[in-house]
């Protein structure tokens, strides 16, 4: 007869496995849907209750999942897995948010450019009209089948570039995914940093200036154009953090001359969805961590 220490440690593998199943899933049914925060829930929670090892089991049955499904193992799923394994540890601290996600944030976008650019044979869904295809969307459209075909090349090449603010997106709908789940289990994550008081670290906008001076350097070189696209991939992904420290940070000062939030919330909207003030916006994150814009420097990071 099993004793009662047993039956609970039985009840914590099934629990990884089911997880790892409820990973499998999700990755399928979710990611898709624009819920990819929440695909990252079951692996994060494992990670955050109780360790790399236990995570690590549960992401392998989600890889296993994920292979029955779909018929093929998929390195998208893989890099996710990891990243969700990355994200549930990094809920365990308190302080650095941005310090902490941000191998997350890069295996996500990874994960993302991967499940674009990748061939269904290695678990991407690489966006390609075949011949037949084409001439059927052409009659239906009234365009000719070549045209079709570059249409859909040109809307494939464009993919990958969504990737880092599917990223940001995904961490944001997880940490809020995964607030609401541990609530549900009795477990609550630590406290967070309000989000004026936000700043990046250190090492990102040297990267973001070596990678903007490439990308720089690239076009006027003439070089092939995968470089020039996975430059810029570069340059996209490391703006996206930089953005987010410069809406902090006007959010800060909007506040500190007592605007209300409703206007706040307007005026932060417009910057963001205006290109110009998106530039702006890069600069700002960047003069933050040089010159420190709202004198917070003396508290730990966020």
């Amino acid at each position: 007869m099993a004793t009662p220490d047993r039956q609970a440690a039985w009840r914590r593998v099934a629990g990884w496995f089911g997880w790892g199943a409820l990973a499998g899933l999700s990755y399928y049914v979710l990611l898709p849907l624009l819920l990819g925060g929440a695909a990252l829930l079951p692996i994060a929670v494992v990670a955050f209750e109780d360790g790399v090892l236990e995570a690590l089991i549960a992401g392998a049955v989600g890889l296993l999942a994920v292979l029955l499904l779909g018929g093929a193992l998929s390195i998208p799923a893989a890099l996710l897995f990891v990243a969700a394994l990355l994200f549930g540890v990094a809920l365990r601290r308190s302080g650095s948010v941005l310090q902490q996600l941000g191998p997350a944030f890069l295996l996500i976008t990874a994960a993302v450019a991967c499940y674009f650019l990748l061939p269904t044979a290695l678990g991407g869904q690489h966006l390609q009209v075949t011949p037949a295809q084409a001439k059927a969307l052409g009659q239906l459209l009234g365009l000719p089948a070549g045209e079709v075909r570059s249409i859909t090349a040109q809307v494939a090449a464009m993919l990958p570039a969504v990737a880092p603010l599917y990223g940001g997106f995904m961490l944001y709908e997880g940490f809020y995914f995964s607030r609401w789940t541990l609530a549900a289990r009795h477990r609550s994550l630590p406290e967070v940093r309000p989000f004026v008081l936000w700043n990046a670290p250190e090492w990102l906008p040297p990267l973001y200036l070596v990678l903007f001076a490439a990308q720089l350097g690239s076009q006027l070189l003439g070089a092939a154009n995968v470089w020039q696209d996975w430059i810029g991939f570069g340059v996209l992904w490391a703006e996206v953090p930089l953005i987010v420290i410069g809406l902090a940070v006007s959010s800060f000062w909007l506040a500190r001359l007592n605007i209300p939030a409703v206007i706040r919330f307007v005026v932060l909207g417009i910057l963001l969805l205006t290109p110009a003030f998106t530039e702006v916006l890069i600069w700002v994150g960047i003069l933050d961590v040089f010159i420190d814009l709202r004198r917070i420097r003396g508290s730990s990071r966020t």
